[in-house]
């Protein structure tokens, strides 16, 4: 019998779950805001744990990292200047960061702890890029950088945890939050946010995508397959004047041979990103809600239930 703390279960609803087998652990506590878990698992290799849902895997965090950034990064004309909220690991960042136009980044995340975690035990994720001279790390809260800012970017990218119940980052996703990144925006800036998973939370999904549509004159979704997620994990771009699909389409494959040899993207998959499954588009069309921070969007455990 296998001793029950080499194992960790992650509940994705209340009728599944998975088991994780752990061979090694390289990290195990607290940070002043979240429980930290930096394990090495048999399946996905090294994995970030926080309150007990992966966050990261060795096996897969270039699919997410590089779905997450490069599409908007792409459309965007020439970035300059980028503003990053969330992304603790740091590799958000190092995506960022292989753009040569890019002069500024501006990286802000409430977890001073769980950085210095990353980079101690996961620098495969971050590659450096904190050191990086164009970089400015902020330490706070995400809402409270951008209601304060002075700051204009061109492109804005959120790298979050889900909205789940009782914590602050509900109000990371609500119209009034993205009516503030419409306006630390350029004007012909984008934003992207993750919008989280197309199989348990399609209501969660559908509720961004309504708000970021009640903010932004153009937006776009799309998606892709996380392994260790179990899930087609979604993402919206929100754009000021430029259409992602129009500007994929016409440029994104040249721009994207000048990034050298990603792991994941390439012109198909590319391409593939933005093909959503019919019943997956039925299914958001169901849904109109939006997310204020009168009454924000809010998941949890119980709200996850698997799409027929």
């Amino acid at each position: 019998m296998i001793p029950h703390w080499e194992w960790i279960i992650e509940w994705f609803s209340r009728k599944e779950g998975h088991l994780h087998g752990i061979e090694d652990i390289y990290y195990i506590g607290n940070t002043k805001y979240q429980h930290v878990a930096i394990v090495k698992t048999g399946s996905f290799g090294k994995a970030l744990f926080l309150d007990g849902f992966i966050q990261s895997t060795e096996y897969d965090e270039k699919i997410y990292h590089e779905s997450l950034v490069h599409p908007v990064m792409l459309t965007s004309e020439n970035p300059e200047r980028v503003l990053i909220i969330g992304g603790g690991e740091g590799a958000t960042l190092r995506e960022v960061l292989r753009y040569k136009s890019v002069k500024k980044v501006v990286m802000v995340d409430i977890d001073d702890e769980l950085i210095e975690l990353c980079k101690k035990y996961m620098s495969e994720w971050n590659q450096g890029a904190f050191e990086d001279p164009r970089v400015n790390l902020i330490i706070t809260d995400g809402r409270k950088y951008v209601e304060n800012t002075k700051e204009k970017f061109d492109v804005v990218i959120l790298d979050l945890t889900d909205p789940e119940k009782g914590t602050p980052g509900v109000y990371l996703y609500t119209k009034e939050f993205y009516e503030k990144i419409y306006s630390i925006l350029g004007d012909d800036g984008l934003m992207v946010t993750q919008a989280t998973s197309l199989r348990y939370y399609i209501f969660g999904f559908a509720t961004i995508l309504n708000t970021i549509r009640a903010v932004f004159p153009i937006t776009r979704f799309y998606n892709v397959n996380i392994p260790s997620f179990s899930s087609e994990w979604g993402f919206v771009i929100g754009s000021k004047e430029k259409d992602p699909l129009d500007i994929l389409s016409k440029e994104g494959k040249k721009k994207l041979e000048k990034l050298g040899d990603l792991y994941f993207l390439d012109a198909e998959a590319l391409d593939h990103l933005f093909w959503i499954p019919k019943y997956i588009r039925r299914s958001i069309e169901k849904y109109k809600e939006i997310s204020t921070d009168e009454n924000p969007l809010e998941l949890g455990l119980m709200d996850k239930t698997p799409m027929a």
